[in-house]
């Protein structure tokens, strides 16, 4: 017995629409962006900088502070209770300073690398150097620092003799480039010596370059 079969996939006889062209309509995005323009500007963190007026001593207040001390009654010399680490990012060389000197061995004058550029490697090299030498020795104890006061979350932080043990003040120019900048900041936060990273001066302090006297 033979069946007929029927086509059941026969191409429609109705007339096929023709698809034109359709205009985008952007206002509806547009009105979006302009309402969300505020929210965000109101969810921005704004970071404070702070500036710093930093002026070393002249050398003849230090050559007559010591000419007073040899005339007069000797007196033990006091601790230090602050690092004041200033670095002065000219446009010749990177300056160097602790304790508010300006010669010396608490003074280091940083010149250009062969490139014309600044050499952040030395600086890094000086700022772990002064670390060690200098604020490492004031150590005194470790306290529990809590971070994050929702989750309760808390960090061993070091507490030194030193009341400033972890600030860099920084002072640059005004022809630093925005990504020399940001090297500078990186490279004084940290360095990692034997694949182990040890803490510097995480605590920046942004200024102006002040006028150094250099003692000749």
């Amino acid at each position: 017995m033979a069946y007929k079969l029927k086509s059941a996939f026969r191409p429609s006889e109705r007339k096929r629409r023709e698809i034109g062209e359709v205009e985008i309509n952007l206002t509806p995005i547009m009105n979006l962006v302009v309402v969300l323009i505020p929210l965000l500007l109101q969810a921005i963190v704004y970071i404070e900088l702070g500036r710093i007026d930093y002026e070393p001593p002249p050398l003849s207040a230090t050559e007559q502070g010591q000419g007073e001390s040899e005339g007069g009654p000797s007196e033990a010399p006091q601790e230090p209770t602050a690092l004041n680490l200033v670095v002065n990012i000219g446009d010749t060389a990177i300056l160097v300073s602790i304790f508010g000197e300006v010669e010396g061995d608490n003074y280091w004058v940083i010149g250009l690398t062969e490139q014309n550029t600044h050499d952040f490697v030395q600086l890094q090299e000086v700022l772990y150097q002064i670390k060690n030498d200098m604020v490492e020795p004031t150590f005194l104890r470790t306290e529990k620092v809590v971070v994050d006061s929702t989750t309760g979350v808390t960090i061993d932080k070091k507490i030194y003799r030193l009341e400033d043990a972890d600030i860099i003040r920084i002072a640059a120019s005004a022809n630093l480039d925005y990504q020399s900048l940001v090297t500078l900041l990186d490279i004084t936060r940290s360095v990692v010596v034997d694949d182990v990273e040890h803490w510097l001066f995480p605590h920046p302090v942004l200024g102006l370059m002040q006028r150094v006297t250099v003692a000749q």
